[in-house]
């Protein structure tokens, strides 16, 4: 009996922690997954069945268009930030006038 519970007490320890492990593998999988994606896509593009001149022609076209997608949305993160921004301000604005209207009516 006293070697069951030994037993038992030596598979309860060993499943302590067993979730870090299982978090760290989750992010090894999902990292190996994203690098096969990747590499999967350069081997892809490789081993088209286009010319090196159509391959360079497209591929150039490609990071172009991946370019103007970046810079269009620089431009709406930008706007979208001046807007929280300027809502920000005008809160920051009304709640610093009740908090001064508050403490003039305090004084009286």
């Amino acid at each position: 009996m006293a070697e069951y519970r030994d037993e038992n007490s030596k598979m309860e320890n060993r499943n302590y922690g067993s979730d870090v492990h299982t978090e760290r593998n989750i992010g090894g999988v999902f990292l190996v997954a994203l690098i096969s994606m990747i590499s999967g896509f350069f081997l892809g593009l490789l081993f088209a069945p286009q010319t090196g001149r159509k391959f360079r022609k497209n591929l150039i076209a490609k990071i172009g268009d991946l370019i103007d997608r970046g810079k269009f949305t620089l431009v709406e993160a930008r706007v979208i930030g001046e807007g929280f921004i300027e809502k920000s301000k005008e809160k920051v604005e009304e709640v610093s006038s009740k908090i001064k209207k508050k403490k003039e009516t305090e004084k009286y």
